[in-house]
């Protein structure tokens, strides 16, 4: 028995009942309000599908590279696949570091709390249990450091995985960008493993690099957006002012979290101005150093207090591992990572990583570049 849905970007795919119970609890029907980009929509109108529809074209995915690679585990990874965003925070990735420096957990720390039925309603334990799967496993191979279940941690999350091929195709489709150099079925076709680790041989060394290219160019126009970046750290001044944080907003829909901020006194005028996208300006941009200095920050914020500062890329993606780099070739009996054998790979780690300070300011402030540089001087 199964359930056939009709997929944006897949098609039709079928859904076996053991997944079904899953699917239909709370936990995980909640995932229809957690929109997939955040606040993209702002700048792409289309960029408001969803983490529900995202975990179910994973599941999808990681079956098919389970089928491929003959894992051990095929449905443990399917499963795990299936519920690899289910903690995630109201507006997906927007807000992690702000509920990690808060209450000290992030997104696939929570979800490990709720697949074991030590948060929410413990049904989807109940239900993994009820078809012989061990939630421990589930965990485990989310988690990735347990060599028993390399292989089906990899399928999930690893240089080439479900998860970000997924959502590659998902975001650019719903985007409109057309960014997508790569297909799928090739992916998938040039997958190889030892038991251990997935790797690819040396014909397969155009495909990996369409789909990191493909990745460059999302991260450049949707996922760093100027506009988009704006509107996420408007927010995060709105919450930074609160007087009290409670760990329920964790588990708040994307509507109930912004409406939650609006009723705010010290957060409304600023959710106000989002609403009526009275956005923030970039007041000043230049290259950042290589280490993050909190110190030119406090003379900004000591001098300026309204100007918001912002690092692109992040910080977080400064490692090789961050920009899905360590892809594994064969060449006869060696592996050897993909970034050794490919110019264009290197250029694209280059690129990725050149990482501008941009700081933010009302519409209406006047402020001369030449004050901003002094403060970083």
């Amino acid at each position: 028995m199964f359930k056939a849905i009709q997929d944006p970007v897949w098609g039709y795919t079928e859904i076996p009942e053991k997944f079904l119970k899953i699917i239909d609890t709370p936990e995980f029907q909640r995932l229809h309000w957690i929109r997939q980009l955040g606040m993209c929509y702002l700048v792409y109108p289309g960029a408001v599908h969803t983490r529900f529809q995202h975990s179910l074209g994973t599941m999808a995915l990681a079956d098919q590279i389970a089928r491929k690679l003959e894992t051990k585990y095929p449905t443990e990874v399917t499963f795990a696949a299936l519920l690899h965003d289910i903690g995630h925070f109201p507006l997906s990735h927007s807000f992690e570091d702000f509920f990690q420096d808060k209450f000290h957990v992030n997104h696939e720390e929570n979800g490990r709390e709720i697949i074991l039925g030590k948060k929410g309603t413990g049904e989807i334990r109940e239900y993994l249990e009820s078809n012989d799967i061990d939630p421990e496993v589930v965990t485990r191979i989310l988690s990735g450091g347990h060599r028993e279940f390399k292989l089906e941690s990899e399928i999930v999350s690893g240089p080439l995985d479900a998860d970000e091929m997924d959502y590659l195709v998902r975001d650019s489709y719903f985007t409109g960008t057309g960014n997508i150099a790569f297909s799928i079925k090739r992916m998938v076709d040039i997958l190889r493993t030892d038991g251990e680790k997935i790797f690819i041989e040396e014909k397969g060394i155009t495909s990996v690099e369409s789909i990191l290219l493909s990745r460059n160019l999302m991260h450049k126009s949707v996922y760093f957006h100027k506009t988009v970046r704006i509107a996420q750290k408007m927010i995060e001044r709105a919450m930074d002012s609160l007087d009290k944080v409670d760990s329920s907003m964790m588990d708040m829909h994307d509507d109930i979290f912004l409406n939650y901020l609006r009723n705010q006194a010290s957060s409304s005028d600023m959710i106000g101005q989002i609403d009526r996208r009275d956005l923030y300006k970039v007041v000043y941009r230049d290259s950042a150093p290589d280490i993050r200095n909190p110190e030119i920050e406090s003379k900004i914020h000591e001098k300026y207090p309204e100007l918001i500062v912002d690092y692109v890329p992040p910080y977080a993606y400064q490692d090789r591992k961050k920009s899905k780099n360590e892809v594994l070739v064969k060449q006869g009996r060696k592996f050897m990572e993909i970034s050794s054998l490919s110019p264009l790979i290197n250029s694209l780690y280059d690129s990725f990583n050149r990482r501008y300070i941009t700081i933010y300011g009302p519409q209406k402030l006047q402020i001369r570049q030449e004050e901003i540089r002094s403060l970083l001087d």
